[in-house]
């Protein structure tokens, strides 16, 4: 009688036991990240990044392993760390599968491991491609994660892709529908995954502002100067467009680079008409209004078409606000050129023209490259230093004796100088990758932005400037 209990709990210890064993995960190798990303043929083969001649790929590879191997023990896996990554010429996804078929242990006969085998190549703008490839224990196929982010995004995204690929489809979706709840409760700050339609307020305030400029153009355009028929139509204006502004936010998926980069065509457009029509004195005078709105339309229009090719970043839209405003003190600067003097009439039909070409310029460059918001500056900075130097060389030309000639004479050294200085700037900013700068110039490169801190008694507070940054 008293040996069907025990039997009975020795069985539940054994059941209890496999079970556990069962659910036990398997454990995660963790080779170290390699470069290039691997999607395509490159000049090299992949290899480590290395210290020197690599070394922000470097510090970048260094902290998505760190990252990786803190993610994995935090996902429920056991991280073997005796394994030091393939030799070279042994990374292949044949070795890969390869190395998900033996244990992590030698011994041990009865499992594998997972195998994941992290990649970054940086492509220029700031930018980087993470390639996250994972062979499941005795598996034969490979699961693969790859993105484009910026490189203080590099680490986190990899975390995420390393958790797509480690578990299950069903365990995925359960976490982004958990980050989800967690988004809309308030909890989370969108680190992990980033919130929808970032540039939602940025829209609604341009759009509300667009609006009542609309509703003014209208009114003015149409005769009436009453106050009692101008203040609502401006609330309705205002109104309607950020009543547009969000729904389009919930609609589509807008972005602060997307946002910024319609403000652009909108405003900059808007711009452009108005002055084209005081160039060509146009009347009525309100009738210039009604330009500007029918301009500011026609630039919102051109720019929706843009994000329907591609989606803009902040420096695509920095780059088409740019565009517009260097385009306008360049068309004002050849209409005086035009003229041969600079003090008979405002040049508004050469600005008109001007910001208009250099809207759509910038615009279409903007679809085709990718460039950073402090690059777009400081090629700004370098149109604008380039300028002055070149009026000041020349500025002889006009104090003593201000000829048409001579007038022509300064500005085209001014315009010169404003090529000539965004051309250098676009050459220093440039990024180099991992090939080596010239010998004559100092390590490192120009930066635009915050350049350091000050300390006062509330606390730090950033210093904006124009610096040189980079290892000495």
């Amino acid at each position: 009688m008293t040996r069907g209990p025990f039997v009975l709990a020795l069985l539940g210890a054994l059941t209890f036991a496999g079970s556990s064993r069962a659910d036990e995960k398997p454990p995660v190798v963790i080779w170290p990240t390699l470069t290039p990303a691997g999607d395509a043929p490159g000049p090299s083969p992949l290899h480590r990044p290395q210290a020197g001649a690599e070394k922000e790929l470097f510090e970048r590879a260094q902290e998505l392993d760190a990252t990786l191997r803190d993610a994995v023990q935090d996902l429920g896996f056991t991280l073997y760390v005796a394994d030091a990554g393939p030799a070279q010429g042994h990374t292949r996804d044949g070795d890969l599968v390869e190395r998900a078929s033996r244990p992590a242990l030698a011994g041990v006969s009865d499992g594998g491991t997972w195998v994941v085998s992290p990649r970054v190549e940086a492509i220029g703008g700031g930018e980087y491609v993470v390639r996250v490839v994972a062979v499941p224990p005795h598996g034969a196929e490979l699961r693969v994660r790859v993105a484009t982010v910026t490189g203080d995004a590099v680490s986190v995204r990899g975390l995420v892709m390393l958790r797509d690929v480690l578990l299950s489809s069903a365990a995925a979706r359960a976490a982004v529908q958990q980050e989800r709840e967690q988004t809309e409760k308030g909890t989370s700050q969108g680190i992990m995954s980033p919130l929808r339609s970032q540039g939602r307020a940025v829209l609604a305030v341009n759009a509300g502002l667009f609006g009542g400029f609309t509703a003014f153009g209208i009114q003015r355009s149409s005769g009436s100067d009453d106050p009692r028929v101008l203040y609502p139509l401006l609330a309705l204006g205002t109104g309607m467009g950020i009543g547009a502004a969000l729904l389009v936010a919930d609609e589509w998926d807008v972005t602060t680079g997307d946002a910024w980069f319609l403000s652009a065509g909108g405003w900059w457009g808007a711009a452009s008409a108005f002055l084209i029509g005081a160039g060509h004195a146009v009347q009525p005078f309100d009738d210039r209004y009604a330009w500007g709105v029918g301009g500011g339309l026609a630039g919102v229009s051109l720019a929706t078409f843009a994000l329907t090719r591609t989606q803009m970043d902040e420096g695509d839209a920095m780059l088409a606000h740019s565009g517009g405003a260097l385009g306008m003190l360049l068309g004002g600067a050849g209409e005086f050129l035009y003229r041969g003097t600079t003090t008979d009439v405002t040049p508004y039909a050469g600005m008109g023209y001007g910001t208009a070409a250099g809207l759509l310029a910038a615009g279409a460059l903007a679809t085709q490259v990718s460039a950073s918001p402090s690059r777009v500056l400081l090629i700004d900075v370098g149109v604008g230093g380039g300028a002055l130097l070149g009026a000041a060389a020349a500025s002889p030309l006009i104090f003593q004796n201000a000829t048409p000639g001579n007038t022509r004479g300064w500005l085209s050294a001014t315009l010169a100088g404003s090529v000539l200085g965004g051309v250098g700037a676009w050459w220093l900013t440039r990024d180099v990758g991992a090939a080596k700068a010239a010998s004559w110039l100092p390590p490192g490169r120009p930066v635009a932005g915050v350049i350091g801190t000050s300390a006062t008694k509330s606390g730090g507070v950033p210093v904006y400037g124009v610096g040189w940054g980079g290892g000495f």
